[in-house]
């Protein structure tokens, strides 16, 4: 019996022991334990609404793309011309522009291009005419045609055949009119007509 109570009594001493160092160390330390973080919490940014997308460009014409702008003839301004065709029809003037000086203007400019001194002396009016391009210019609903001898009052059509009629006159080699076109917007909106030779 003896050895019975001695083993049970050591089972019993190391349980204690066993024991009483499970509850040192579960209760000698209680800091030991990792601490806890207080939780923070950050405000949510609400979803952002999605980016609307670029409407799609409609596709261009290449034939369209490629017509170029048309730009007017001439600038907005006065210019002195011959009128080579009267187009009544069509409502347009094919002109050819030209230079004009005046009294001593006129002299001097006919003698640089190589008039006679004794034949320049005697002009009042000199055209010079050294570019041959031909401009074709419409005519604008409201035009007003301010011709020498010529009816106000007469329908547009009498006094275009009249302007057609000024334009081909010729003194010998050069012309006995010159005109002054009044462009605005690319069409002619007025015509004068002047004598391009001395008057008698």
């Amino acid at each position: 019996m003896r050895p019975a109570r001695i083993i049970t009594a050591v089972t019993l001493a190391t349980a204690a022991l066993v024991t009483g160092s499970y509850l040192a160390v579960s209760t000698a330390h209680p800091s030991a334990a990792a601490p806890t973080t207080p939780v923070t919490t950050h405000p949510v940014d609400p979803p952002k609404p999605p980016t609307p997308k670029p409407p799609t460009p409609k596709p261009r014409d290449p034939i369209i793309d490629r017509i170029p702008t048309p730009r007017p003839v001439l600038a907005d301004g006065r210019y002195d011309s011959y009128i080579r065709t009267v187009d009544s029809r069509r409502n347009r003037l094919v002109v050819d522009l030209v230079q004009v000086f005046d009294g001593q203007a006129a002299r001097d400019a006919a003698i640089a291009d190589g008039m006679a001194r004794d034949k320049a002396q005697y002009l009042g009016v000199y055209v010079r005419n050294q570019n041959p391009r031909l401009r074709t210019l419409p005519l604008a609903r409201d035009l007003r045609l301010d011709l020498r001898g010529g009816d106000c009052e007469a329908p547009l059509n009498h006094q275009l055949a009249k302007l057609a009629t000024d334009a081909r006159a010729m003194s010998g080699p050069i012309h006995t009119y010159y005109f002054t076109l009044t462009v605005r917007g690319g069409a002619v909106h007025q015509v004068q007509e002047f004598l391009a030779i001395n008057a008698c």
